[in-house]
């Protein structure tokens, strides 16, 4: 199969019909019947069937997709580049992060650039981080942000900034309390703890037991955010990033950091062998100077 006899293979596979796939590619529908019938006699079988009103893929076309949807990403990934090239100050962003820089903090700068650059096209996603780091090496997307990400062969890290762990509280729990607290001052409290929570919850795991503290958790949260808001409904308290703390949801929340402080690093992230084009490194220079962390 030729390029483009794939291209036109996968948009058909992946939107069930011509007519949306000829929308997506920006040529003739009949062009586009006229590549997928030739592929199919070239191939010497059928790839879809009709099914009311839609192409249903056959069994080899289901097989075909698997062996193909790598080599069509990597084709829209050059696409994606060249036209990055040849429009620097426009650009196509692929972009990824945990969900802590989600909730306010990337969506607030990728807006302040696109009122400067209006012409900017930003892809973005939130991941857990190991399936963030999966979605750069599979070319998913070019660039990712995490927090306190461990050391992976393979991929490059760029400082960003910091931030620290806080805990979270909605009524006085903690307001006669000094500035910082100790994981002590927390004992006898409900307590939400998040499950699963990646460098963050290692921060975490290592000061409980330097302090030989522990919590019985009566709520387990998946995200940071999900504890925020249990903690803002009155489920009790909880330690996440001071992003989430300083995010918008239920309840007017109070926080404070710890002593001596839980901080982590915010960084960028992208593959060593796949350095940054001119756009992603004008974006970095503008989101340092513009993130509010």
């Amino acid at each position: 199969m030729r390029l483009r006899q794939i291209e036109i293979f996968n948009a058909i596979f992946t939107s069930g019909s011509i007519s949306s796939a000829a929308r997506d590619l920006n040529v003739a529908q009949p062009t586009v019947s006229k590549i997928l019938k030739h592929t199919e006699d070239q191939l010497g079988f059928l790839l879809f069937q009709r099914s009311k009103g839609r192409l249903v893929a056959t069994s080899e076309a289901n097989v075909l997709y698997k062996e193909t949807s790598g080599i069509y990403r990597q084709i829209n990934n050059l696409r994606n580049t060249v036209e990055n090239l040849k429009n620097p100050e426009h650009g196509k962003f692929r972009i990824v992060s945990v969900a802590a820089l989600g909730l306010e903090v990337l969506p607030r700068v990728i807006q302040r650039y696109r009122e400067k650059y209006k012409e900017a096209q930003f892809i973005y996603q939130t991941h857990h981080y190991n399936d963030l780091v999966k979605s750069l090496f599979e070319y998913d997307k070019d660039l990712g942000f995490a927090l306190n990400p461990p050391p992976k062969e393979g991929v490059k890290e760029i400082p960003i900034g910091e931030g620290e762990l806080v805990c979270i509280y909605l009524n006085d729990e903690f307001d006669e309390y000094p500035d910082r607290l100790t994981l002590k001052d927390m004992k006898g409290y409900d307590f939400i703890s998040i499950e699963a929570s990646g460098p963050l919850g290692n921060i975490l795991t290592e000061r409980m037991g330097h302090e030989e503290s522990n919590f019985n958790s009566k709520i387990i949260a998946q995200t940071y955010f999900v504890a925020r808001n249990m903690v803002g409904l009155g489920g009790g308290i909880a330690i996440v990033d001071s992003l989430t703390a300083k995010s918008r949801g239920p309840g007017c929340l109070k926080y404070k950091g710890f002593n001596p402080p839980m901080k982590f690093e915010v960084k960028a992230l992208h593959l060593e062998d796949r350095p940054l084009a001119k756009t992603y490194l004008d974006f970095l220079k503008f989101l340092k100077t513009n993130i509010e962390l």
